[in-house]
């Protein structure tokens, strides 16, 4: 069999062989143009749609902290107020609120953006790669990856819950952008595993992102696997310290040494103990398959990146010493920072208690996501397991990955939201769903390709 390259339009002899490394640069030029289109629609639909003037909810509280680089509400959103407050300066007309909604749209659009550049290039990678695969002309199949990611990107960005974030005084669009690029670093590394530094910089991002949203978290254990699933040395390291401060926290659930707002319920405990005996368990297997228990030094490296994304906390005492005019919780004290932190006055975090009631809030997040995502793009998105068995193992793992990931932003963050049965009550919370849809998007991008391309090749 002989497969082409986009940038040299030659041959190449084995099909087993992996895209990435037949060609110069990983991303091509119909990625990047995927890229571009993607974003520049979705920021036109954005830019028509903004909010004009400060909005409900916390819309207020936000542009008064992106203004005066302030705190607003827990746990301080440091990152976004840096963020925010640059559009402040850059943008000088209008009013602050509507300066901010467009950091908002901005963020937003490059979301859509990385989601196009990951779907051209993941499809091309899939097609290069399927035994007996009859595929379509260079050219044809370049238009057909340059229309594919931008309808994934855009679908995606005009998911309900997604889009409504992107036109308002909102932190969310700025935490997806940060977890696409998480899973585009993670897509790069899983392509050259020997090249740790985009491992690395996804660590740091992923520090970043938990810093920008916290209900991100579970993501975490998705991409664990996901490590593991690419590399089993790393992915044991992985484990361990994911265990190890696993076990920490834990230990302050039940010793009662975190802060108040801390603290959690008997079932926040067991949702803790399942995701620890999760994590030590792939530890085991893993240490088993590869007949090692010392963790390497790349895992430590990327532990202090991780860590240093996470440090990015330590500016909301900083900002606090300014007094600006939204200076939520007082943080320039040790109390005031725990306290914002670890979101003390709300209330605790209170997990689902039982599986009937597990049940019907996965049909409510199923609900929303058909009818946020659209029943068409969900299947579209089946369309890449179809061809599963007949892929290389390196894209087998990706797609294993992403499915990781996907049960980690559904079935774990439902568990942990807990959120009211009743759909305007639900409401809420639901706009954290559409973190799940950022997976979905890029495997409906990858069907709408393959699917593309039977339709489309002439006959034999």
């Amino acid at each position: 069999m002989h497969l082409e390259t986009e940038n040299a339009g030659m041959t190449i002899p084995n099909a087993g062989k992996d895209l990435a490394r037949c060609n110069e640069k990983y991303f091509s030029s119909t990625d990047w143009w995927s890229f571009v289109l993607a974003a520049v629609i979705a920021f036109i639909g954005y830019w028509f749609s903004l909010a004009t003037d400060v909005g409900l909810e916390n819309s207020g509280i936000y542009s008064v902290a992106a203004k005066y680089a302030g705190v607003p509400s827990p746990p301080g959103y440091p990152l976004w107020t840096i963020y925010a407050w640059l559009f402040t300066k850059l943008l000088p007309f209008s009013n602050i609120a509507w300066r901010v909604t467009v950091s908002s749209a901005v963020a937003g659009a490059l979301v859509c953006g990385v989601i196009a550049l990951m779907t051209s290039r993941g499809s091309v990678a899939l097609l290069a790669v399927i035994p007996n695969f009859r595929r379509l002309a260079l050219k044809d199949e370049q238009r057909l990856r340059l229309v594919a990611g931008a309808i994934a990107g855009v679908t995606f960005g005009f998911h309900d819950e997604f889009w409504r974030s992107t036109v308002i005084v909102d932190v969310w669009p700025l935490s997806i952008l940060l977890l696409s690029l998480v899973l585009c670093l993670l897509m790069r590394w899983t392509h050259q595993p020997e090249n740790r530094n985009y491992f690395h910089a996804a660590c740091f991002t992923f520090g970043l992102t938990i810093t920008n949203s916290q209900a991100l978290i579970p993501t975490g254990l998705g991409l664990l696997f996901l490590v593991a699933l690419t590399d089993e040395n790393l992915g044991r390291d992985a484990a361990l310290v994911a265990g190890v401060l696993l076990i920490g926290l834990f230990a302050g659930h039940f010793l009662d040494y975190l802060p108040e707002g801390g603290r959690g319920t008997a079932e926040t405990k067991f949702i803790i103990i399942l995701i620890l005996l999760t994590t030590v368990g792939l530890w085991l297997v893993l240490a088993i398959r590869t007949h090692r228990l010392r963790p390497s030094r790349t895992i430590f490296l990327g532990l202090l990146l991780f860590l240093g994304g996470t440090f990015l906390y330590l500016l909301v005492p900083i900002f606090s010493m300014t007094n600006p005019p939204v200076n939520w919780g007082y943080p320039r004290t040790l109390e005031g920072f725990f306290h914002v932190l670890s979101r003390g006055q709300f209330e605790h975090i209170m997990p689902t208690s039982s599986f009937k009631d597990f049940a019907a809030q996965m049909l409510l997040f199923a609900g929303v996501t058909m009818n946020d995502f659209g029943l068409l793009p969900t299947v579209l998105a089946l369309i890449p397991f179809g061809v599963f068995f007949r892929l290389e193992s390196t894209q087998r793992r990706w797609l294993l990955g992403l499915s990781s990931v996907f049960v980690s932003l559904s079935f774990l963050m439902v568990a942990l939201l807990n959120p009211p049965m009743d759909r305007q009550a639900a409401y809420l919370v639901s706009a954290y769903f559409s973190a799940a849809s950022l997976v979905l998007a890029l495997l409906m991008g990858y069907g709408f390709v393959l699917l593309g391309t039977i339709l489309s090749r002439p006959p034999e």
